[in-house]
């Protein structure tokens, strides 16, 4: 018998609001009227957390559930925790796209699927149950990974064959791409039709226009800081970090859309369930994009 980490509890009727939605929108004029909610129900995170420390949670794609004993959280912010088989809250929501669209774990693991990382805990999951996995890091700079043992990718120039993948995943990517819509047009070409993108980034949600925060002015190569230099965490380079040159508000739809993406949108999924719970907002925003 599994012994939980925290007494078993009933969720209030407030908790039950995040015990497993899922809301799409295509623009911000959509999202804009939920904002003020979504935000008070902030305030219910560590109630949701609490629940998960009582019940554990079901792991989107597999259906296991994961007790307590094996799920490490950490707050505040629970978009970047609730850790659990190496994923975070954040991957288990794109977890939780796939399982709409493919319907199964089986189905998923049948597409061709490019992944644009290799060393997280995320990446060894997928490694674990996709057999037609490619993945890659972006390597320029990072003497520890010049063996050839990972294969080294640039999302703005990707090195595969047109219509190579049925999806693709980025996962805290775009806020470090220094021409977003340039990458956003590669992934587009390797995409087979109808093929498909899922990706997470911290986001400007309550606006329409990205944050700049720096960028390569020229063609030198010489980056050109906005405001302060803005570095996230980056296990590649953990001495450096990952230079943010852009947080993406939603007219990253409108890039989508102008790369040749037919249908895009952006889910907000909230489900202490399946442990995907947010920071800011009580939920996690995942972009689709098909093409």
């Amino acid at each position: 018998m599994t012994i939980s980490s925290a007494p078993l509890m009933a969720p209030s009727e407030a908790l039950m609001a995040l015990h497993d939605r899922h809301e799409r929108f295509s623009s911000l004029a959509e999202f804009l009227p939920l904002l003020p909610q979504r935000l008070q129900e902030g305030r219910l995170l560590v109630g949701a957390a609490d629940v998960i420390r009582s019940l554990g949670i079901i792991e989107p794609l597999t259906g296991r559930h994961i007790p307590p004993k094996e799920i490490r959280i950490s707050p505040p912010n629970f978009r970047e925790s609730i850790l659990a088989e190496g994923c975070l809250s954040r991957n288990r929501a794109s977890l939780k796209i796939m399982e709409s669209l493919f319907g199964s774990l089986e189905a998923v693991s049948n597409q061709r699927i490019y992944l644009a990382e290799a060393i997280t805990g995320f990446a060894i999951w997928m490694r674990r149950y996709m057999p037609q996995l490619t993945q890659s890091e972006y390597l320029t700079g990072a003497d520890a990974f010049q063996d050839g043992e990972i294969p080294h990718q640039d999302l703005s120039a990707l090195s595969y064959a047109d219509h190579s993948f049925d999806l693709v995943l980025c996962n805290e990517l775009f806020e470090h791409i220094s021409n977003l819509p340039l990458a956003l047009g590669e992934v587009k070409r390797v995409l087979r039709p109808a093929g498909r993108l899922i990706a997470t980034f911290p986001m400007a949600f309550g606006q329409e226009a990205s944050i700049q925060k720096a960028r390569i002015v020229g063609n030198s190569g010489e980056v050109e800081f906005i405001g302060e230099p803005d570095f996230h965490g980056d296990p590649i380079r953990p001495e450096h970090g990952s230079l943010v040159f852009q947080i993406p508000g939603w007219d990253i739809l409108a890039m989508a859309h102008s790369a040749g993406f037919s249908h895009v949108v952006m889910h907000l999924i909230t489900s202490w369930k399946q442990g995907v719970l947010g920071g800011d907002l009580a939920g996690v925003l995942v972009l689709e994009a098909q093409s």
